[in-house]
């Protein structure tokens, strides 16, 4: 299948647009986004207006199956797992806990993980907020209500380092670098080191678990640090010598500054040797970096993998890195002057040459990641922004110098929902500029001219293209994040008064229309020639599972306990006394479709025997999630 026929066929994936006229019944109306002017349920995922920083598909829980794991800025940050049932929906089936603190910037990647090496994958992240890494471990139900293990700074210092971590990273990195069969972790060192450090987990989770320190020890003294000018920020596995081995690319601010790390084997990584020309890479325009991280992409095939990335504070071009002459038995990664970009550095796609993919004069792209979606050998690389610029590839033509951008195709695949969500649009009703008979008429309104602008657009926060295939049909998948998705869209007008010279608000006309498709989660499946088609799979919170109260309530001797779900699901619904104690049996592990359902409670146990009057607890249970409701039962 060639790759033109992915880069050249435009998305056209155009979703409900924003047309409902009517006034808002805000309390009723979103469920996955918040809704504006309600009190929202502050403990439902995604009860704010912000979206998700970071999306990742993975085998989260070790059964053949890809889970997709978002992040969450609300409850101090929270990260979610989403499963497909095969019938079209994407449901959330495990929340991380609410944190206590009021950070809402974390977290910002999770990874997934063996890091005991058990066998029972680990849901890993920074908790910046808590200053923790924190593991959260499949046992075989749930990653569970609380971390099986975690990394502070008082147990990084205990395994020998000299300093704390650095827990503000955009970029948290998982791998497995040496083979082991065990994650590795990247942690950095803060101000003034700057250390890159390998962390490896002792014994399994959760008993006696410790955390150890398997490369860039700080009596290293080729640790990275003595080239850093600014912080480190990210770090990708590549194979840039095409011998089977991984090695490490740390990316740090200061120039697109790149240094590696030579993997040589369990738990043994060779730092660069700073006696050797060419350890450390940088490109010439101060102060640039990959924001969202750097990729590791096979444009060509050849088996040897070149580093992309987006140029942050350089004007968002995109950047390729390429190691032609990397010996793969030497130490020494990078075999150029660090203060040239000759056979290097090349700017494969000018900003202004993306934006013009959609019709704009600029525009800004934060991610950079790779995939081979069309399955033919060769990576594309893929980058998105705002409002019709989405997503786009990026190819080699397949010929010519790598670093020369004249050799690449760049190709807008998706446009995003319509072009049309946004948080407000300010409608100015217009003037016409004429003179009638003499008389100067430039005031006069005519509501037929108009002009809008708009404010917070969505815009793609995030592409993950490596290997997806959520619903196994063979073709392959990308999946993005976007933010600034509302809910809904605050229309204000305005009209010119002729007597002020000036635009008066109109508030009579000021009114709010409904985006009827507020998903920020979007699988994007490849179809050859079509290009991408949206899966438009409807995604399911636990805050659309229904517990009604009870009715009547008070009650005697029976009552009716109603509940509403809104996809088949496997549930329980139990009566419990108000010291937790379970009482009655309803309903016990039982696969319910979707649609609503009643059930009755006679008042007794699950011995058949009349309960006392008093206060009792009916729990409705779902998956990972519950709900529950107060009854009371008078004699």
């Amino acid at each position: 299948m060639k790759k033109t026929f992915l880069l050249f066929s435009l998305v056209l994936l155009f979703a409900a647009v924003l047309h409902a006229q009517s006034s808002i019944d805000v309390v009723n109306m979103a469920t996955y986004n918040a809704y504006s002017s309600a009190t929202a349920d502050t403990s439902v995922p995604y009860y704010k207006d912000l979206g998700v920083r970071r999306v990742i598909v993975a085998d989260a829980n070790g059964d053949g199956s890809q889970e997709i794991l978002t992040t969450d800025y609300s409850n101090g940050g929270r990260v979610h797992v989403m499963k497909y049932d095969g019938a079209g929906n994407l449901e959330v089936i495990w929340s991380s806990p609410i944190s206590p603190t009021s950070s809402g910037s974390t977290p910002r990647f999770p990874r997934v993980g063996d890091c005991d090496g058990d066998g029972n994958p680990e849901i890993i992240f920074e908790q910046n907020g808590e200053k923790r890494i924190v593991f959260y471990e499949w046992d075989g139900t749930s990653w569970g209500t609380a971390p099986v293990f975690e990394i502070t700074n008082d147990m990084f210092r205990a395994a020998g380092s000299l300093e704390d971590l650095r827990f503000t990273r955009e970029v948290f990195q998982a791998y497995d670098f040496d083979g082991d069969g065990k994650t590795e972790i990247i942690a950095y060192g803060n101000s003034p080191r700057r250390d890159v450090y390998v962390l490896g987990i002792v014994d399994v989770f959760p008993g006696f678990a410790s955390l150890e320190i398997e490369g860039g020890h700080p009596d290293n003294s080729t640790n990275g640090r003595l080239w850093v000018t600014g912080s480190q920020w990210s770090s990708t596995p590549a194979d840039i010598d095409g011998d089977g081995k991984i090695e490490i690319i740390n990316h740090h601010w200061d120039r697109f500054g790149v240094w590696g790390i030579q993997v040589n084997g369990p738990n043994s990584y060779t730092y660069p040797d700073t006696s050797k020309a060419g350890v450390y890479n940088r490109y010439t325009t101060p102060d640039a970096l990959s924001y969202f991280g750097l990729t590791a992409a096979d444009v060509n095939g050849d088996g040897r993998d070149e580093i992309a990335g987006t140029m942050y504070t350089n004007n968002f071009d995109m950047c390729l890195m390429q190691f032609p002459g990397v010996d793969p038995n030497s130490a020494n990664l990078f075999h150029s002057d660090p203060d040239s970009v000759a056979n290097r550095f090349g700017v494969i796609a000018l900003k202004s040459e993306l934006a013009a993919l959609g019709g704009k004069t600029a525009a800004e792209f934060w991610p950079c990641v790779s995939g081979d979606v069309n399955q033919d050998g060769k990576d594309e690389i893929y980058t998105g922004g705002g409002r019709g610029l989405n997503v786009i590839a990026v190819q080699y033509k397949g010929t010519g110098s790598l670093l020369d951008k004249d050799n690449y195709t760049s190709n807008l695949v998706y446009t995003g929902e319509g072009g049309d969500v946004f948080a407000t649009m300010k409608i100015y009703h217009g003037k016409i500029d004429t003179v009638v008979s003499g008389v100067d008429t430039s005031y006069v309104l005519d509501p037929s001219v108009v002009d809008t602008t708009y404010e917070e657009t969505p815009f793609t926060a995030y592409v993950f293209a490596d290997g997806v295939d959520i619903d196994k049909d063979g073709n392959m998948e990308i999946v993005i994040s976007e933010q600034s998705v509302y809910d809904s869209t605050t229309v204000i007008e305005y009209v010119w008064a002729d007597s002020t010279k000036s635009w008066e608000r109109d508030n009579a006309a000021e009114h709010k229309i409904v985006n009827t498709y507020r998903k920020t989660v979007r699988v994007l499946e490849y179809s050859g020639t079509t290009g991408f088609n949206d899966q438009e799979y409807n995604v399911v919170t636990p805050d659309d599972y229904k517990l009604e109260n009870n009715y009547p309530n008070p009650f005697n001797p029976s009552t009716v306990i109603s509940f509403t779900l809104p996809l088949q699901k496997a549930v329980s619904l139990k009566v419990y006394d108000m010291l937790g104690r379970e009482v009655a049996t309803l309903i016990n592990n039982e696969v319910y479709g979707a649609g609503n359902f009643e059930v009755t409670w006679n008042g007794t146990n699950n011995s058949g025997v009349r309960v006392a009057s008093g206060n009792y607890i009916a729990t409705l249970t779902y998956g990972n999630f519950a709900k529950s409701i107060k009854m009371t039962l008078l004699k």
